[in-house]
């Protein structure tokens, strides 16, 4: 029973080693969580300009003053900074962001629980 128990904690322990992510190096010398940063910056950079532009293109299409223009840019700059939230707090997946509300509520429950204990 207990050689079981060794050989599954033997497996578990390998699987979680050829699991972790593995940190490279590139030619010009960015790692990949580097590169990952600067992705964002760019789209924090590069989103409102191109719904900028769409806004102007739709703003000229419809003969209208600047609505789409302010809208879109808005939304552009909110979707750039809602990118780097998730970068900042390593959601790159649905199932990442749902393990982090987990942990949250898991969190608050326990605090609760400490509260009316005492």
């Amino acid at each position: 029973m207990t050689d079981n128990l060794d050989d599954l904690q033997s497996r578990i322990k390998t699987l979680k080693q050829e699991t972790q992510p593995v940190q490279t190096e590139s030619d010009n010398g960015l790692s990949d969580q580097d590169k990952r940063g600067l992705g964002a910056a760019y789209e924090l950079i590069m989103t409102p300009i191109v719904c900028g532009l769409i806004g102007v293109g739709l703003d000229k299409l419809l003969s209208t003053p600047p609505i789409f223009f302010i809208t879109l840019a808005i939304l552009g700059l909110m979707a750039g900074f809602w990118r780097m939230y998730r970068l900042s707090q390593n959601i790159h997946t649905p199932l990442e962001l749902k393990r982090l509300q987990d942990e949250k509520k898991t969190g608050r429950k326990a605090q609760i629980s400490e509260n009316y204990t005492e």
